[in-house]
């Protein structure tokens, strides 16, 4: 009994310790998906999800923040961070994500994700292909949905929370 009542004090003392932490971001997900509406390539759907840290925004201006995870499927290929021609980043318009920045210069086709310069809804794919045949295409995102696992970690600790607050009362 002395070893659990000591895990549980030595618990909540590290839960209140980093309550008194200053707050910081959390890792942002975002899911996106499109079809091609122009070119040679007119009718492709593409899809893909992206990864970033935003603690560093100012919330002021345009920003761009390097990303930390990116995949993406278009014909049948995958495509990662390792991939890009350039640094991939996410875009922002005063604290509002706006898309992402990512290109890839080798293969076929070569492609562009570009982000919204004002508004997420203008972000958009653009392509050209070896043969010279370009298009652009739309591109919509969506915030990710937690995984199974990161909902059943959250459950446990509000659980572990709930009976600590019953212990106390």
């Amino acid at each position: 009994m002395n070893m659990l009542r000591t895990t549980v004090l030595a618990a909540a003392s590290a839960i209140t310790l980093l309550a008194a932490l200053p707050a910081q971001a959390a890792i942002q997900n975002w899911d996106f998906s499109g079809q091609f509406d122009s070119g040679a390539l007119i009718g492709a759907a593409y899809s893909g999800r992206v990864a970033f840290d935003d603690a560093a925004l100012t919330g002021v201006g345009h920003e761009w923040l390097l990303l930390d995870s990116f995949s993406f499927t278009l014909l049948g290929q995958h495509y990662a961070l390792a991939d890009a021609a350039a640094p991939a980043e996410a875009a922002f318009v005063d604290g509002r994500f706006v898309g992402v920045g990512y290109s890839v210069a080798s293969g076929d086709p070569l492609f562009s994700l570009v982000a919204g310069y004002e508004q997420i809804g203008e972000a958009f794919v653009a392509y050209d292909t070896v043969a010279g045949l370009s298009g652009a295409g739309s591109l919509a995102f969506t915030p990710a949905v937690p995984e199974p696992g990161s909902w059943a970690l959250m459950a446990g600790g509000l659980a572990l929370l709930a009976g600590m607050a019953r212990r106390r009362a």
